[in-house]
């Protein structure tokens, strides 16, 4: 036992403080496997007083923080490898509900779904919708910004954010809000933080903004060949507006969910209105147009969306190289064609094609690093983002220096972390080496 941690043990107690194996294993990492984790201790903070003691412990020890949430993460980004001080923020999960202004207060360490059921028993909606929402905090959500299926409707998560408050490295609370939409006091700061993944500050609080729920939803499947189809007919004007998620999966995907694909692509589209009239006037419009189109029953969407949800996991079990890209929609069909060329068999492709954002699985015994490689070589050529919705953490510092566009973010984002974080306190190898 290290003297630092014989200290924190002495400050806080082993009700706080955990040091086994077990919780090595469980808390020192997020879902990307490939970093051991190997940290100094768990500390579970119970209330922001807990969490300033920590922040300001960790100064005066000169002793490096991973902040941890519901570790759902893909790239390493809450993975304790060089003997940090893992803040798991699991504890602080209070919620409460403001009905005057529709609005619900969280701790950084409630569950997303948790969340979701508690607006949802107000008659609201909070329209975060990811495939790992069962697990993942909101407070991970934030500092990631978190997207997901339902992106083309209502954004992601920092769309919905009123109000945080943060913890910065040196022990200062910030409390940050835009609660008016037209509000010229300079810059949203807030924006800092989200995607900021726990390197700027602690987000512990967040307030955020409610919708009303859709009245009328129908679900529809189309079958084609031609992945353009939803660019020049699903997303035209008439249809986008009642769209709230346009997903994808290939037909290596299809054969993979022991389907028999009659198609290259099988796409489902979500359907809302508050009205069932505009509903059914959108029906018609995507009855007119000349698809393979079939609407499902509840029973039938409850099905296939449970589908979408298994894939990542059975692609995550035979092993996949999971890639996070976005591609203009005008570049989609030509990059989702020249990808099968690299390979047919081994690459697997799905995602959320109303916004252009592909998960690209390689699955690969021996071409996985020429299949990466030649891959991104394809998004550069398109103009497309090497990672859309999961974030940088540790496992993609690599983009700062392979993608050009990115340096001088990243000459910035140097710059804010010195100026907010001198000593390198926070999460000190995320984003950075």
């Amino acid at each position: 036992m290290t003297k630092t941690l014989e200290v924190l043990i002495e400050e806080f107690g082993e009700q706080k403080v955990k040091y086994s194996e077990e919780y090595f294993e469980k808390y020192g990492t997020d879902w990307y496997k490939e970093i051991k984790p190997d940290p100094l201790a768990i500390f579970f903070p119970e209330s922001e007083i807990d969490l300033k003691k920590i922040v300001q412990f960790a100064n005066e020890a000169n002793q490096p923080l991973v902040i941890s949430g519901g570790r759902t993460g893909l790239c390493g980004g809450a993975t304790a490898g060089n003997k940090e001080l893992v803040v798991s923020l699991e504890r602080m999960n209070k919620i409460e509900w403001s009905e005057d202004k529709k609005q619900v207060f969280c701790e950084a360490g409630a569950i997303t779904d948790v969340v979701k059921d508690f607006v949802n028993s107000h008659d609201r909606l909070l329209p975060i919708s990811l495939a790992s929402s069962s697990s993942s905090s909101v407070g991970g959500n934030v500092a990631t910004n978190a997207a997901g299926s339902k992106f083309i409707r209502y954004g992601s998560t920092k769309d919905h954010v009123a109000k945080i408050k943060v913890m910065l490295a040196n022990g200062e609370v910030l409390t940050l809000q835009k609660e008016i939409q037209k509000d010229a006091t300079g810059p949203n700061l807030m924006e800092l933080f989200f995607g900021s993944e726990g390197s700027l500050g602690i987000i512990f609080e967040i307030v955020f903004n409610t919708c009303e729920k859709p009245k009328f939803l129908e679900t529809i499947v189309l079958t084609s060949d031609d992945i353009d189809a939803v660019k020049n007919h699903i997303l035209s004007p008439e249809i986008k507006k009642f769209i709230s998620s346009v997903e994808y999966w290939d037909r290596n995907c299809q054969t993979l969910l022991d389907d028999d694909p009659k198609k290259n692509y099988f796409i489902v589209i979500e359907l809302v209105s508050q009205q069932d009239q505009a509903m059914q006037i959108c029906l018609e419009n995507l009855a007119d147009k000349e698809l393979d189109l079939a609407l499902l029953t509840s029973k039938q969407a409850e099905e296939i969306w449970s589908k979408r949800e298994d894939l990542p996991v059975v692609l995550a079990s035979k092993g996949a190289y999971k890639m996070d890209v976005s591609v203009p929609l005008d570049k989609l069909k030509d990059f989702l064609e020249q990808l099968k060329k690299l390979e047919s068999t081994e690459i697997f492709s799905f995602g959320h094609l109303g916004d252009g954002n592909i998960h690209v699985n390689i699955v690969s015994s021996t071409k996985q690093s020429e299949l990466i490689e030649e891959t991104y070589k394809l998004l550069k050529q398109c103009g497309g983002s090497p990672s859309a919705e999961h974030g940088i953490g540790q496992r993609k510092k690599g983009i700062w220096t392979d993608f050009n566009e990115y340096q001088d973010k990243y000459k910035l984002l140097k710059t804010l972390k010195k100026s907010m974080d001198p000593k390198n306190i926070l999460s000190p190898k995320v984003f950075f080496e």
